[in-house]
């Protein structure tokens, strides 16, 4: 009884352990049992190298559905089509996209959907179209991938430049500039206490400069000052010479102003002698015909007059009575 009893224990213990392990494979596997999924539909146009169906869908890291199906894409064989099922629950929209990723250093891959936003509409089954399509972008890792022929072509040219340049020649060149370093080396340090003492007189010069800066920065300090200053009076002198241009200005415009009323008012004072003098030119055609002749008349015989009259006025200077009473040759004179 004993031992059978010890039979049914392993037993029990055993088929406990197998539905449990069984439990575990579908909770790790992201199988969901009794959960609605939504199908869709993913092309990739490179390899899809490590992809299986069952391997996992993920949105963010976390497990959303599972690869259904993989096959070549018969309308383009340059592309595989890959059908998924995605949980009902998961919103999927309309600005998502899948990556191929593969975990780890196994290999395996799965489908990372990455990107979407709250605002962009959702992606649903409809009768026309039963499994809308994600569209797909590559991995990083994929690049690599794709790159990797080139990366290995580039390396193996580096490679047989290297070979080339580490030749026999150079290989002596770099050799002698060992020999040569080594013999900087040995020199530096034979000659370590004069460089000491080099570092300390450059450090004593240094100080030296210090101190001079430091005397230095009062003088620069007050000539900043007298700039300052200088700048001021220049504004302020800039300022006396702005205000007396401005009343230069004002008094140039008032003296040209003056000026312009002069010169109209010469203007009309020209215009009033050219009237007058067309008025008095018939007077003057006049006197220049006619009376000029009578005034020359006039002069001569003004000019008479005026002999006679001073011949009379010396002859009543010399002898005022001769022209008062007359010539007296005649007469006695009594006493």
């Amino acid at each position: 009884m004993e031992t059978r009893a010890g039979y049914i224990t392993v037993g029990a213990f055993a088929i406990l352990l197998f539905f449990g392990g069984l439990v575990m494979a579908i909770w790790f596997g992201g199988v969901r049992l009794h959960q609605e999924s939504n199908p869709y539909r993913i092309y990739f146009e490179g390899s899809v190298t490590g992809l299986s169906v069952g391997s996992p869908v993920r949105y963010r890291g976390v497990p959303v559905g599972s690869v259904a199906s993989i096959a070549i894409d018969p309308a383009n064989v340059e592309r595989i089509l890959v059908r998924v099922d995605i949980d009902a629950g998961v919103p999927i929209k309309t600005d998502m996209y899948a990556v191929l990723e593969a975990q780890g250093l196994t290999g395996v891959g799965y489908i990372q959907i990455e990107g979407g936003s709250a605002g962009a509409p959702d992606s649903l089954p409809t009768p026309e179209v039963p499994a809308p399509e994600i569209p797909s972008q590559a991995s990083a890792l994929s690049k690599v991938f794709e790159t990797a022929p080139q990366i290995a072509d580039e390396i193996i040219v580096l490679m047989a430049r290297a070979r080339a340049f580490l030749d026999e020649e150079n290989e002596e060149s770099f050799k002698e500039i060992l020999t040569n370093l080594a013999t900087v080396a040995a020199t530096v340090a034979a000659r370590s206490d004069e460089i000491e003492a080099a570092i300390v007189q450059g450090a004593a010069a240094a100080s030296e400069v210090r101190a001079a800066t430091q005397a230095i920065v009062p003088l620069v300090r007050q000539l900043d000052q007298e700039i300052g200053l200088l700048a001021e009076e220049t504004k302020f002198t800039l300022s006396a010479i702005r205000g007396a241009a401005v009343g230069l200005d004002t008094e140039v415009s008032t003296l040209a102003q003056s000026l312009g009323n002069t010169n109209d008012r010469i203007a009309g004072t020209a215009a009033e002698l050219e009237a007058l003098v067309s008025e008095a030119r018939p007077g003057m055609r006049d006197f220049a015909n006619t009376g000029l002749y009578e005034l020359t008349q006039f002069l001569v015989e003004a000019r008479t007059l005026i002999a006679n009259i001073d011949r009379v006025l010396r002859q009543i200077d010399r002898d005022p009575s001769q022209f008062l009473f007359g010539d007296r040759g005649g007469q006695v004179e009594t006493e």
